[in-house]
């Protein structure tokens, strides 16, 4: 069983998420920010142009990053990709292909304390639910704690 745990105050975590299929070419980014007390403070989900499913990964991180900023200094990153949370804890800019999202993500957390950890994909329901809303829609959509789905607030609940 994987368990999902709080951050102590004054942290948030964001959980970011993203979707590629290389079968229709759908595109997807999704994320939340929960509060110490485990609550949702913010969500989102959006299609977006990627080239794989590392790039998406990389987007939809950027993007969780601006929704967290806003919240906090202290921004805990759960990811479910090992191979990004070993990327980013390393300080490396990764390939070319993708350095300029990389030294994004460094400029945007630079200012703030930012700690990068791995969580299955089970602990990550609440982002995963998301999925495939991003292409049902054209654009991007925010969530707070009022407007966010109702099965949402359930995952939320359930964590």
């Amino acid at each position: 069983m994987v368990l999902w745990h709080p951050p102590n105050a004054p942290w948030v975590k964001l959980k970011t998420n993203g979707a590629f299929s290389t079968s229709t070419l759908a595109v997807e980014e999704r994320g939340l920010v929960r509060g110490s007390d485990g609550g949702l403070l913010r969500a989102f989900y959006a299609p977006v142009a990627a080239s794989s499913s590392f790039e998406e990964e990389l987007l939809a991180l950027i993007r969780g990053l601006e929704m967290a900023m806003e919240l906090s200094i202290h921004i805990w990153i759960e990811l479910d990709s090992v191979g990004l949370v070993s990327l980013l804890s390393s300080g490396h800019l990764s390939s070319a292909d993708f350095r300029h999202h990389m030294a994004l993500i460094r400029s945007m957390t630079a200012q703030r304390q930012v700690r990068f950890s791995h969580i299955y994909r089970e602990g990550n329901r609440d982002a995963n639910f998301l999925a495939g809303r991003g292409v049902q829609t054209l654009a991007l959509t925010y969530f707070d704690p009022i407007s966010a789905p109702r099965y949402l607030k359930v995952l939320v609940r359930m964590d």
